[in-house]
């Protein structure tokens, strides 16, 4: 018998190091304590040292498509664009058939064509901006979805325009807000510019309009301001071109690698 037998001391395992866990083999077939039947291991938690970076969040909105919104936005304010250039075309007859009315009520006739384009203009109107809201919200979603939000005043692209004097920003601020990543100021100035300058000069045609007639007799009194009309629609017509060749441009670029 050996001195190793004989001491008792020989057989005592070596104590872990203080702070070492003891890493003991689980036999084939034996469960480590707390795990259930049948249930597979438990993976390894990960574990971040301090100051490291926290990962990317990934419970983000997914993305919606804006190219399909896109495209039907510049197709509804390119048609209230052709109606306009059409109504300005076509100003000066018009106009005759108005003075006719106006000279003999008497005997006034129904103008089918002035009134099949003042209903055309009034549906490509509200085509045109139930359509670019549609798209200016999706696009703001998107950017929300994203963790960047845009600002400006929140969902603008539907209320905005119906507010009174303000409606000569709010539009403008709404749309600066969800492209400002992608397209320059110079092409939402583009877009907006034209358009209130279009909105002043149609006003002032409707004024002029009006003013030419005695309301109290339905004559006509000032047939030089009902002319001034003509010019000043040529003028917003033009104005409203510009600033749709600017919105098409702002669109693009605003939909331009965002989900397809």
């Amino acid at each position: 018998m050996s001195t190793q037998d004989n001491d008792p001391f020989a057989a005592t395992p070596t104590p872990a190091a203080p702070g070492t866990p003891e890493q003991a083999a689980t036999p084939p077939g034996v469960l480590t304590p707390g795990a259930l039947p049948g249930a597979a291991p438990a993976a390894p938690s990960a574990y971040s040292a301090p100051g490291a970076p926290t990962p990317f969040p990934t419970n983000y909105a997914p993305l919606q498509p804006v190219s399909g919104l896109a495209k039907w936005a510049i197709i509804g304010t390119g048609s209230y664009t052709a109606v306009t250039i059409l109504s300005a075309v076509t100003a000066s007859a018009t106009l005759e058939r108005t003075k006719e009315t106006l000279r003999d009520p008497a005997n006034a006739s129904v103008d089918m064509s002035s009134t099949l384009l003042g209903f055309l203009s009034f549906i490509t109107a509200i085509a045109g901006y139930v359509l670019l809201a549609l798209w200016m919200h999706r696009v703001r979603g998107n950017l929300t979805a994203q963790g960047r939000k845009p600002g400006g005043p929140p969902a603008v692209e539907w209320w905005g325009w119906f507010v009174p004097l303000a409606n000569f920003v709010l539009p403008f601020l709404g749309m600066r807000a969800i492209t400002k990543e992608k397209v320059g100021i110079g092409n939402v100035l583009g877009w907006w510019l034209p358009w209130v300058a279009a909105l002043i000069l149609s006003a002032q045609a409707a004024i002029a309009q009006f003013g030419a007639v005695d309301f109290m007799t339905g004559q006509l009194k000032d047939e030089a301001a009902l002319d001034s009309t003509v010019p000043l629609s040529a003028a917003a017509a033009v104005l409203v071109v510009v600033s749709w060749i600017f919105l098409t441009l702002t669109i693009n670029k605003a939909s331009k690698d965002s989900a397809q």
